[in-house]
């Protein structure tokens, strides 16, 4: 085919061949699913996360797939630890093209109930780690040709919450930080963008899966009756990484099975 005014052809806007990924929190769940995906469409991917043996199994799920995935423990809790990240991962890679910031907790309680340790704890992974991880890659993502930041927040960084005041606001502040990036680096032809998950089958919503109250309410307040799977984010992911998102930044993509048109 052809190739268009951008430089490639339709059959090309998706493919990932030969692009550099870093993508956290992927030992599990929806970050597995996004290394794993994003490999499955040429990319060669770095997976971090705190679980030496949870990475090991995404690498070894990968083998199959066009792209490499590649194992790297470590702590996002502690900025050397991202700095030291960053640069093994462009050593290993080459450089890094796309960065998808995953890593995250919850916790639920009322205010009243939260102490400082869990308000810290909570906002430092959710939203602190992000900014440092986008600090430390700006160079590189700023030196390739098209960078992608791509920011996993919730559809809690677009609404409110009953009892999640630390990740609710952690949420939004990412997203507000998108925004920010997306005004920032636009001129280095860097897009930046968000997804905002709704409620997805993980090992993270667990206890929530495992009350049948809980469980059935979201069911309830989803309009396409069911809870999210991991592998339905994979496609939105690649398209934000992708050419084919070339002219979108600041924008949050939201996946959440109808919950926020309400």
């Amino acid at each position: 085919m052809v190739s268009g005014p951008l430089g490639y052809s339709e059959d090309e806007a998706f493919d990932l061949g030969g692009r550099r990924a870093l993508v956290t929190g992927a030992s599990r769940g929806i970050g597995r699913a996004i290394a794993l995906g994003l490999a499955a469409h040429g990319a060669d991917v770095v997976a971090v996360a705190r679980s030496a043996d949870g990475l090991e199994e995404t690498a070894a799920a990968a083998t199959a797939k066009r792209g490499t995935v590649s194992a790297h423990p470590a702590d996002l809790s502690s900025p050397e630890s991202i700095e030291r990240c960053v640069k093994e991962a462009a050593k290993r890679l080459g450089g890094i093209d796309i960065v998808v910031n995953n890593a995250g907790t919850a916790h639920a309680s009322y205010v009243e109930d939260t102490d400082l340790s869990t308000w810290e704890r909570v906002v430092d992974l959710n939203l602190r780690s992000c900014w440092l991880l986008a600090r430390a890659a700006s160079p590189h993502l700023r030196a390739g040709d098209g960078g992608k930041l791509i920011n996993v927040a919730s559809i809690l960084g677009l609404v409110g919450s009953r009892g999640e005041s630390a990740y609710v606001a952690a949420k939004h502040g990412l997203i507000g930080l998108t925004r920010a990036l997306a005004l920032e680096w636009a001129q280095h032809n860097v897009q930046v963008n968000a997804l905002a998950p709704g409620y997805v089958e993980t090992e993270m919503t667990r206890e929530m899966l495992e009350d049948d109250a809980l469980a059935r309410a979201v069911v309830q307040n989803t309009p396409i009756g069911r809870w999210g799977q991991a592998a339905e984010i994979v496609g939105p992911t690649v398209f934000l990484a992708s050419r084919a998102s070339s002219f979108v930044t600041g924008q949050v993509l939201v996946v959440d099975g109808g919950w926020t048109a309400q």
